[in-house]
């Protein structure tokens, strides 16, 4: 005989996402996450790399929202504009933060935290961190818009460096 659960069930709720494709296409609309699941790891975790993505449209193309289903591997950038989705695990917390400058495929450059320890290569985070890294605090450098805490496709990222205003050798044009 069983006893009753004791678990609570965790809450899956619909929440806003702004997706920015390979082709440049934005699409919005809307996944059921959980409050405590970390984007980067529900996008990583996509069975075949399928997203369901409800109440969605491509805003330039004025189509009605509906039901779209998005390949995950074409997503280069994905931000929670209600500020209401985790985007890094709680691993990632307490560990140390760099600021970076991650230029994207295409050119555009974002600015923003990496959750780093003192001493720990850039290269070894991004190798470690699988197809999506997690960065905080993002803005876009060409004129300083906040896009808040984003996830960015690894294969998207084209080169990324220590922010020139962090702490450590600045980067110079030759280097």
């Amino acid at each position: 005989m069983t006893g009753p659960n004791t678990r609570s069930a965790k809450a899956v709720d619909s929440k806003r996402l702004h997706l920015i494709m390979r082709d440049t296409t934005m699409v919005e609309g809307e996944i059921y996450i959980g409050d405590d699941a970390p984007l980067v790891q529900y996008l990583a975790n996509r069975k075949g790399g399928w997203m369901n993505m409800v109440h969605a449209r491509r805003p330039k193309l004025n189509e009605t929202p509906g039901h779209l289903i998005v390949q995950t591997d074409h997503i280069v950038l994905a931000s929670a504009p209600d500020g209401n989705v985790l985007v890094l695990g709680q691993s990632a917390i307490g560990v140390g933060e760099r600021g970076v400058d991650i230029v994207l495929v295409g050119g555009t450059t974002v600015k923003g935290i990496l959750p780093l320890a003192p001493q720990q290569r850039l290269s070894d985070y991004l190798s470690s961190s699988g197809r999506f890294v997690g960065v905080k605090a993002a803005s876009l450098a060409a004129d300083g818009r906040a896009l808040g805490d984003v996830v960015i496709h690894a294969s998207a990222i084209t080169m990324l460096r220590e922010a020139r205003d962090s702490a450590g050798p600045a980067i110079g044009p030759g280097d």
